[in-house]
Parts: structure tokens; sequence; C-alpha cells
């Protein structure tokens, strides 16, 4: 992939967590998994506080009735596995990503949708510091995917907490405040915190735990 190429894919990601990507009936298996390939070239101590998910969307909603086959080069047939929230479930590997397989759609059309996610179990609260730490990991591993692209590569600041109910940041001196949220098409209204903004926050509480936290940059109106 080229780094430009992989840099719009980049900035996807960061826009719009959970966005759908277009995908054709049948795509080459490194486009079916947009930025899967540059994830994987990242060593995986660099990349231990963040994972990517692959979702299928049809009309910008998550869907489970998902089906598609995977198409290696000599011809033999493997179905992508999905789970009832339309969740990719296992994933190929670099070396299958380099090879001439294709992905076929075989139900109505869907679109493939990344998430990049926070590896933090899901709780009621979360730590800042734990995910300014997650966000700086994603933006190491952007430069050194990029390169000198990096100057113009978009900055992942934010996490995402959908499903949360609602959330509030705790402050050093036990004050709390609303966070802010933003409505996506694809997965709804969600808090959300940019730690380097909120100079003072030490933990984020939740009505209840989030079904997972999206990292991205700052929400576009």
């Amino acid at each position: 992939m080229r780094r430009r190429d992989m840099l719009a894919i980049i900035a996807a990601a960061a826009a719009a967590p959970g966005a759908a990507l277009a995908a054709a009936p049948m795509v080459p298996i490194d486009k079916a998994f947009p930025y899967l390939s540059a994830y994987l070239r990242v060593p995986a101590a660099e990349r231990s506080r963040f994972y990517l998910v692959y979702r299928a969307y049809r009309n910008k909603k998550p869907v489970s009735d998902a089906k598609a086959t995977i198409i290696a080069a000599d011809g033999a047939r493997t179905p992508v596995g999905f789970d009832r929230q339309g969740i990719v479930t296992g994933l190929p590997n670099l070396a299958f990503l380099k090879t001439d397989a294709h992905m076929e759609i075989d139900s109505a059309p869907f679109q493939m949708g990344p998430e990049m996610r926070c590896a933090l179990a899901p709780s009621t609260h979360v730590n800042v510091a734990d995910l300014a730490l997650a966000l700086a990991q994603v933006n190491q591993a952007v430069v050194k995917l990029v390169g000198a692209l990096s100057l113009v590569a978009p900055k992942f600041t934010a996490a995402y907490f959908p499903d949360a109910g609602g959330a509030q940041a705790v402050m050093a001196d036990g004050r709390t405040m609303p966070l802010p949220v933003f409505a996506f098409p694809a997965i709804g209204t969600v808090s959300y915190i940019e730690p380097a903004t909120l100079v003072g926050a030490k933990s984020v509480a939740f009505v209840r735990p989030p079904s997972r936290i999206l990292l991205g940059g700052h929400p576009k109106t």
C-alpha cells in the first residue's frame, strides 16, 4: 500500500470512529480490511494499548446478517466469521494479506468498518492517564507508518464511549463535570474526552460500562 493511500485510511479512522468503508462484491483481501496490514507491521509491543476491529455496516448501521467468503490465490474458500454484532471474529495475518486472495460478499451488500479500540477492559471508571497513553501510542504508530507524511497526518486526540449512558470527568480536586457528546451516524450519541484539553481530569465515570472505547480525532461538525 502506498503511503498516501495509508494516510487517507488513517485520516478516515481518526476522523470518524466506526465509519464504514465501501466494499465491492469482490475485493482484494488487503482492501477488504483497510489499514490491517499497516497495523500488523507495527511490532506487538508498540500496539499493546490499542487494537483493530472490523464490523459490517449497511446504510450506516451495524448488521448481523453479513456473509462473505475469502478466496485464496489457490481457489480455497473460507467463510468469514461474523458475530451477532457484525464483528469479524478472525482476521487475516500479514502474510495472507500480501497474497492475491479476495473477499467475496455473499449476502446483501454491506461495508466493512474499522474501529480503533483502546485495550482497556470495560468498567464504570477509567483513568485518563491510561487513555492518554493509548492515544499517544496510536500517534507514535502513525508516525512510524507514514514517515515524513506524519507532518500532515491526522492526530488521534479523543476517546469515545459508546453505550455508556453518559459520562463525567472526575477532576483532581474531586469535582465532576459532564463530558461533551457527539452524534455519529453509525454509532449514535457518544460521550468523549480529549485528555490533552481537559487539564486536571483524573478519571472518567460512566452510568454503565461502555461497550468499547474508540480512539479517534476531534469530532467534525
